[in-house]
């Protein structure tokens, strides 16, 4: 019932957003990055996006019971994952890692592959002993990532078996319309996690954006965000009917869910929902800087930080997403969904 209405759906929620294609400069605000990494990372503001992606290993057996390499001290992995919707990449000189949404002509929309592909990068992510940080971010300059897909490839890519090990561990998507098991996934990532976002995020977006999914938020000018629930006959996911009004209070997050109205860069810095605001060709380094400097702290003691910040609202998420499903559910049987959308 989603498919009919997608392209509608799809030119009312994001437009094109122009960023002129200057050179991208080091500069003192980006940190000590080199020239080949500053030319790396102005890969990720082309509208075509990466042209390669990268792999990540696929972890067969749980966390703590790895067959480990003496002369490496990682684990031996000898499967491995070539990504489709994500792409992956290491700094190996700062531990920072760098996850980008890459399919800019879909607006890096929730596809099924692309949530599953979240999740084998989150686990690697987190076992990976040499990545100490992780900035989450995606190609282009339109979209960070538009929310849910309406149209396209609705396939999974990664081998049927590798999905269900996963979803053993709560590391696969479980058919839910507020995605508990990515909400949950990143919430617990033990290392610190910088989004930056480089265009609209909407809807699902827009909470993986801001409703503590990362631990810093930075954005560029060119972003915006927007929850589109009540025009779909929708009710808040993710968490965010939670951690939206903890945020900015009651008040505001209601006007925001109700009426569906743009945010941009600005009001978002002004309701302490992000960080900073960079210009868009500054966004990545300014990121991946900051990253290093969280990088650079005891791994042990950024783990116990994040759990003792979030325990006030994770010892209840459980229970909100629970309650937001059933939620969401009645919603849509009330209202038609998607069909009686009004954009």
């Amino acid at each position: 019932w989603l498919k009919p209405h997608a392209p509608r759906l799809i030119r009312r929620l994001v437009h094109p957003l122009v960023v002129p294609r200057t050179r991208l400069m080091a500069s003192k605000e980006s940190g000590p990055a080199g020239g080949a990494e500053v030319a790396y990372l102005a890969q990720y503001v082309d509208e075509k996006g990466l042209p390669t992606n990268g792999t990540v290993p696929i972890y067969r057996q749980p966390e703590g019971q790895e067959a480990v390499n003496p002369a490496g001290g990682q684990e031996q992995v000898s499967e491995v994952h070539e990504l489709l919707s994500i792409s992956w990449h290491l700094i190996e000189e700062t531990g920072v890692g760098i996850a980008a949404y890459n399919t800019p002509g879909k607006l890096h929309c929730l596809a099924p592959n692309q949530q599953m592909e979240t999740f084998l990068v989150l686990e690697h992510a987190k076992r990976d002993p040499r990545v100490k940080a992780v900035v989450w971010t995606a190609t282009g300059t339109r979209a960070f990532n538009s929310g849910a897909a309406l149209k396209g490839d609705m396939a999974w890519h990664v081998p049927e078996d590798v999905i269900e090990l996963y979803r053993s561990r709560s590391m696969a998507p479980v058919g839910d319309m507020v995605l508990s098991a990515q909400t949950r996934a990143f919430w617990d990532f033990p290392k610190p996690l910088i989004m930056a976002i480089n265009g609209a995020a909407v809807g699902g977006g827009a909470n993986i954006a801001l409703a503590n999914f990362g631990d810093m938020v930075l954005c560029s000018k060119n972003a915006r965000f927007m929850y589109p629930f009540a025009k779909l006959g929708l009710t808040p996911e993710l968490g965010s009917s939670m951690t939206i009004p903890w945020l900015v209070g009651m008040a505001k997050a209601k006007e925001l869910m109700m009426t569906g109205a743009w945010l941009s860069a600005e009001d978002a810095l002004r309701l302490n929902l992000v960080n900073e605001i960079c210009e868009p060709l500054d966004l990545l380094p300014k990121a991946v800087a900051l990253a290093t400097k969280a990088a650079a702290a005891n791994p042990a003691t950024m783990k116990l930080m994040k759990q003792v910040m979030n325990f006030p609202l994770r010892e209840h998420l459980d229970t909100v997403l629970k309650r937001e499903q059933q939620t969401i559910m009645q919603s849509i049987k009330a209202s038609g969904g998607f069909k009686n959308a009004k954009l």
